[in-house]
């Protein structure tokens, strides 16, 4: 297949971005923050109980919210944002309307939509190399305008230590007793600043490495075990729980570039 004509896929393992088609119908549990633009028609998210439809060709999710969204088929770029919080918290003051849902808040209409769009367009279009589309998102997100206080050094030690041993099934105890905090409180707290449990977390970041693996060649069998799981069908469900769609159709059209795994 052309590369121009699969979806592409860039990630730090901080930050991402998906430009592509996705289901027409898209449901899947959001793990990180998340950011989507529609590159051409409007969107329309679904709220999840009362079947409310809002429309906009941009919606910004939180972490933890069921998501549903009818694409209409429309080319798409997914921003995931970082883990602590800090990109949500960012962005909520550019969005030109709260939605509720759920027991939480959406929001719709981002300020500065097109300019959004454009560089979507630039990254599905010219594929630029992974450390020119990083310095771009990061410039966006981290301007000055944007700075807000750091989040808690705690849950920030944390979410290190899920990523430094993502392939191995270290304890929620053990990570507590590395920050100082007791389980019930490391999940409260952990919850509140990221959005979404501490374990929830712990496998979408194994699906992040099993994609950047399987990305630089690897099977996804092999890549599946090296990020931490138990085997591929436990990798499988996973990944349709958590990013939507199936891993094997995912890789096959969809160019990715990662670092971080070697």
């Amino acid at each position: 297949m052309n590369l121009k004509k699969k979806a592409v896929v860039y990630a730090t393992g901080e930050r991402g971005v998906y430009v592509g088609r996705l289901e027409r119908c898209f449901k899947r549990t959001n793990v990180p923050s998340t950011l989507l633009v529609s590159l051409e028609d409007e969107l329309e998210m679904v709220d999840p109980i009362r079947r409310d439809r809002v429309k906009s060709k941009s919606f910004l999710i939180p972490a933890g919210m069921n998501l549903e969204v009818d694409t209409h088929g429309a080319n798409v770029a997914l921003f995931f944002l970082d883990g602590t919080g800090k990109d949500l918290a960012r962005l909520t003051s550019l969005m030109h309307a709260a939605l509720p849902m759920e027991n939480q808040h959406c929001f719709a209409g981002i300020k500065g939509e097109s300019e959004v769009i454009e560089f979507a367009n630039i990254l599905r279009d010219q594929r630029p190399s992974l450390a020119t589309a990083e310095q771009i998102v990061n410039e966006w997100l981290d301007h000055p305008s944007r700075q807000l206080a750091d989040p808690d050094p705690r849950i920030v030690r944390a979410v290190e230590l899920i990523k430094n041993h993502h392939n191995q099934n270290v304890s929620v105890e053990w990570i507590g007793q590395q920050v100082g905090l007791s389980v019930p409180r490391l999940s409260q707290l952990f919850k509140d600043v990221v959005g979404t449990p501490i374990r929830r977390f712990r496998l979408w970041h194994r699906v992040f490495v099993a994609a950047s693996r399987s990305g630089k060649g690897a099977e996804l069998t092999e890549a599946a075990l090296a990020a931490g799981f138990t085997d591929y069908a436990q990798f499988s469900r996973t990944y349709r729980q958590l990013a939507g769609g199936n891993p094997s159709d995912a890789r096959n059209n969809t160019q990715i570039m990662v670092k971080g795994y070697a």
